[in-house]
């Protein structure tokens, strides 16, 4: 069964700046992961439906935001942060009404019973992943060094939310649904 996820996806010049700290990575430690998918904020983490399923769910999702708008949602990197030794990400700033809605869509999602439970294993804390899972331990411990003290910050308004589907390893985007 297909593998989805529902995302906001930063503006392309945004993007490409953390592409090249995904790069920067890659080049120091090997590390690729977090380049299998465009740079993204994850609203909806991964779940399996038939695309059957998903064709309803995205016309219901547009009709959801459609029915929340006009949504004037400014979202605002604030540097570089990790999860203990396995992720290190740029920084989503505190934002109470961005994380009010994207909690609004996870109950909108719920509600659609695409799948039988979900049961969340972790908070909802925004953040965009430049290494994660393929990054040794030791690896990282030195990456954080280089990032922790680096100063990025962007801000963007929330333009469009997507549902990217898991095509040949690599995530692709399958639906976008304008805000």
């Amino acid at each position: 069964m297909p593998k989805y996820f529902v995302a906001l996806l930063p503006p392309s010049v945004i993007s490409e700046e953390i592409i090249g700290f995904q790069k920067e990575i890659e080049n120091l430690f090997g590390s690729v992961h977090a380049q299998k998918t465009p740079p993204h904020i994850t609203v909806i983490p991964p779940f399996d439906c038939t695309e059957n399923v998903l064709e309803v769910f995205s016309k219901e999702l547009n009709s959801f935001i459609k029915n929340k708008s006009p949504i004037t949602l400014s979202v605002q990197l604030d540097n570089f942060q990790r999860f203990e030794s396995r992720t290190l990400f740029v920084d989503v700033a505190k934002n109470h009404s961005f994380e009010a809605f994207c909690k609004e869509l996870k109950l909108f999602f719920n509600q659609q019973k695409i799948i039988k439970h979900r049961v969340e294993k972790h908070y909802f804390i925004p953040h965009i992943t430049i290494a994660n899972k393929d990054i040794k331990k030791r690896d990282f411990n030195t990456a954080w060094e280089g990032f922790k003290d680096r100063r990025y910050q962007r801000s963007f308004k929330l333009k469009r939310f997507v549902v990217l589907e898991l095509v040949m390893q690599q995530w692709e985007i399958k639906t976008e649904i304008a805000v």
